[in-house]
């Protein structure tokens, strides 16, 4: 029987979103409650400096806070070797850095051409990490097009993948930082990586922005990627170094397990748990969510009970409704 995991980015992604006061135990308990749904990995906190991302203040309180499950992975985001050593003092399980598929991106997000960031700055980043026995996770962002530059060459998203397993990377996430992937594309990039026989595993993270998230997840798995980062309830905000216009999400995780579960394909993730988050989230945020799962219900529960049915058809035969669609 075919399996996935997924990988809960919901925790990082959504953090622009919370209000910068947001308490530390709402924070906890969601993240404690998605890993008792079945999650085992799951992006955490940033380390970022808090000027720039408030709500990661309490980055070290958090990792304190939260009751670390055996079998869980804690990943924490690092843009930087300051980022890493605040990182690597804490019970994080694994790095999360990030490079850009096009040299405009880097520089918007970093500050750093796309030549700098593979080697000087990731290499000693990813150094630290690794000597400090933590794992690392490498985000390849614009993988499939970069919102400043247009097209991204499958050659170049291949060569930096292929830097980033020399390095040591344990995993590296193709990221649709624009949303402009389509299911031919992903099928390119994605056969063109494996084709590279890297010792990292390959996951992918769709962004929504023009509705084919789902549909490229769906290509990403035929083309052979067991991995996919989602978030709770499509918890995200646009993309650091995004440009403001550009809103997107990422797949909501409920989303992607109801499409996989129905098909036959395992996540190892408890569904009744799962929602349970996403009202948790919409409670925290205020708002309603772009998942759709909640209140449309899962696959399997979308249709009534036969006898249902036929109860019904008594009914309307007797008030002489239609009662069929």
């Amino acid at each position: 029987m075919e399996k996935i995991t997924v990988v809960e980015c919901g925790p990082l992604e959504g953090a622009k979103l919370l209000h910068k006061d947001t308490a530390l135990k709402d924070k906890v308990d969601l993240i404690n409650k998605l890993t008792e749904g079945g999650i085992t990995k799951i992006v955490t906190v940033s380390f970022t400096h808090p000027r720039l991302m408030p709500q990661f203040s309490d980055a070290e309180e958090l990792m304190k806070s939260i009751d670390k499950k055996s079998g869980v992975t804690y990943v924490g985001l690092t843009p930087n070797e300051i980022a890493c050593r605040r990182a690597v003092n804490t019970a994080i399980d694994e790095i999360l850095v990030a490079v850009a598929a096009s040299d405009t991106y880097n520089q918007v997000t970093v500050g750093q051409s796309l030549r700098e960031v593979i080697h000087k700055l990731l290499p000693s980043v990813i150094k630290i990490a690794l000597n400090e026995g933590k794992g690392v996770r490498a985000y390849i962002t614009a993988s499939f097009g970069c919102p400043y530059e247009g097209n991204v060459a499958i050659s170049e998203v291949a060569d930096i993948a292929s830097k980033l397993d020399f390095l040591g990377v344990n995993q590296i996430s193709l990221s649709d930082s624009a949303g402009v992937a389509t299911p031919v594309s992903v099928r390119e990039v994605v056969s063109a990586l494996i084709k590279t026989r890297l010792k990292a595993n390959l996951a992918v993270h769709f962004h929504d922005t023009r509705g084919l998230a789902l549909v490229n997840a769906m290509a990403a798995f035929e083309s052979g990627i067991r991995i996919f980062d989602t978030a709770v309830a499509g918890m995200s905000a646009r993309p650091f170094g995004a440009p403001n216009e550009l809103t997107n999400w990422t797949i909501p995780t409920e989303d992607l397990v109801n499409m996989f579960e129905s098909m036959g394909v395992r996540t190892g993730i408890d569904m009744n748990v799962l929602l349970s988050c996403v009202s948790r989230v919409e409670g925290m945020l205020k708002r309603r969510c772009p998942g759709h799962i909640l209140r449309a219900g899962v696959n399997n529960k979308l249709f009534q009970a036969p006898e249902k049915v036929k109860m019904r058809r008594k009914r309307s035969v007797s008030t002489g409704d239609e009662e069929v669609r």
